[in-house]
Order: C-alpha cells, then sequence, then structure tokens
C-alpha cells in the first residue's frame, strides 16, 4: 500500500517533532545532571579506594567509593544521552526528507546514440591488426635479445 503525499508529509511531520523532543529531552537532562539539580542514576556500587605505602600502618583513601559511583554514573548518562540525542537528529533527519518534495527538472530530453553495427565490427577489425603488430614488435625485441 503507498502513502499519498498528503499522508507522507504527516508522517514526516510527527517524525521531526518525535526527534526534535528527543534532542531537547537529552539536553535538559544532562543539563540537570551536570549542574546537579538531579542526581544520574545509580548504576554501579563501588567501594573506597585506599593506597598503602611501604612501612606505613595505616593507608591512605585515594577516592572515595561515592565519589567513583558520581563519576562512573555521570560518564554512563553522558554516553546514553548523547545517543538519544544522536538517534533524535537522524529521526528529525528522515522526517525532514520526507517532507521536502523531490522536484527533478530535465533540461534536455536524453538521446539514445545511434550505433550501427556494421561500423562497430569494422573498428574492432582495426584494433586487431595494430595489437597484433605491436606484439610482434615484442616478440622481435625478444628475439634479438637472445
Amino acid at each position: 500500500m503507498k502513502l499519498k503525499m498528503k499522508d507522507e508529509k504527516v508522517v514526516g511531520y510527527v517524525l521531526l517533532a518525535i526527534g526534535i523532543a528527543m534532542i531537547f529531552f537529552s539536553v535538559y537532562q544532562m543539563v540537570q545532571v551536570f549542574t546537579g539539580a538531579s542526581p544520574p542514576p545509580n548504576l554501579f556500587n563501588f567501594s573506597d579506594i585506599r593506597l598503602t605505602m611501604p612501612g606505613e600502618t595505616e593507608s591512605s583513601l585515594l577516592i572515595s567509593g561515592e565519589e567513583l559511583n558520581k563519576l562512573v554514573a555521570m560518564v554512563f548518562w553522558y554516553m546514553l544521552m548523547f545517543f538519544v540525542m544522536y538517534a533524535g537528529g537522524k529521526i528529525a533527519s528522515l522526517g525532514v526528507n520526507m517532507i521536502r518534495e523531490i522536484k527533478v527538472e530535465v533540461k534536455e530530453p536524453m538521446e539514445k546514440p545511434e550505433m550501427d553495427v556494421s561500423s562497430q565490427k569494422d573498428k574492432n577489425q582495426q584494433k586487431e591488426p595494430q595489437k597484433s603488430k605491436e606484439a610482434r614488435g615484442v616478440n622481435d625485441k625478444n628475439q634479438n635479445e637472445s
């Protein structure tokens, strides 16, 4: 079933709106997370990283598990939102392509090249002797060198 031109444009506008909404959603969510207005989803639960020097009894805290969790969660959140933004751009691009009309203008009608079968045979016959002369010249050179 073929879509009519009107239906195709409606689908194009819907895809454009969905793509733009996805882009704005991902940008809004990234701004919310990176400004601290909302926390990123907690995907991992790391423990503290401690460093013990030789000869010391106490270990020093290098990075807390809570901070490491936030860092990893923000990186994965950024990657997810970038993917959503990229997909929204592709969907919007598809919608724009469906909306836009494709016009093809032909300035001059194309003409079929006229080919005569007998003239083509004559051209092929003329090329064959040239090839054989060249081949003979190569063979003569090889015999003279021996």
